[in-house]
């Protein structure tokens, strides 16, 4: 049996509520390599020549290539679009990064970010460990460069947020600035599907009742002409009879 090939690194569509409005997904591990889901190519040949006014970035990802990482969020920074990132789930290291890029960071409450610094593999001497260690200090700068500009407060307490490797869930990282907004947590599509029908069975309820009350009115109006009629009927056959007597 012949297997589909699924590449499922980027998904972009367009809004069909909003024609002005394209949403990007990228979940997944950034880096441009074979085991890359997420990279600035990938990126700028989705958003490329793209018109809309607003880009929604859906992020979902464990991070990865802190470079691919920058280059996104630069990337993302420098389109005249109105770009709005909004965490479905993860968004650790490199794709903390690029949330940065944004113009509006949305967390939903159950959503976490992780910022730490740069880390890499290394195997050698002295003299290699060294130029190792001297590279992740100059990549640790650019991060903390990406993350300055949303920032609210002193620059060791960034430092410390990366010297420990700190989760935030989305009120914490609203706090420190890393978010504009946060949701209530995105509720499963059966429920949305029974409250819409809970509502129209109350509206149907409410138009019911209503129509039952106007019913029981005109109930009580033919009651009214009933007994109305039957009195004079009586009084009728009354006086028929008191005329007969005489």
């Amino acid at each position: 049996m012949k297997m589909e090939n699924i590449q499922p690194k980027f998904l972009m569509m367009t809004d069909e509520k909003n024609e002005e409005k394209v949403v990007l997904y990228l979940h997944g591990v950034v880096g441009s390599g074979w085991f890359g889901d997420i990279s600035c190519e990938g990126v700028r040949n989705e958003l490329d020549g793209v018109h809309a006014k607003e880009i929604e970035v859906h992020i979902h990802s464990n991070g990865g290539d802190a470079f691919e990482g920058v280059a996104i969020c630069n990337y993302l920074r420098n389109h005249p679009a109105q770009v709005t990132a909004i965490v479905d789930g993860m968004c650790a290291s490199a794709a903390s990064v690029i949330a940065m890029g944004a113009d509006k960071v949305i967390m939903p409450s159950n959503t976490v970010m992780m910022v730490h610094r740069a880390a890499t593999m290394a195997f050698g001497n002295a003299v290699t460990l060294r130029k190792r260690a001297d590279m992740l200090k100059d990549v640790d700068e650019s991060l903390i460069e990406s993350y300055t500009s949303r920032f609210k407060g002193e620059h060791f307490e960034l430092e410390s947020l990366l010297d420990n490797e700190t989760y935030m869930s989305a009120s914490k990282a609203k706090s420190y600035g890393f978010c504009d907004e946060v949701t209530a947590p995105v509720k499963n599509a059966s429920e949305e599907i029974e409250e819409s029908d809970e509502k129209e069975n109350e509206d149907s309820n409410s138009t019911t009742e209503g129509s039952d009350d106007d019913n029981s009115e005109e109930i009580t109006k033919d009651d009214k002409k009933q007994v109305q009629n039957a009195e004079r009927a009586m009084r009728f056959i009354n006086a028929l009879m008191e005329s007969t007597k005489l």
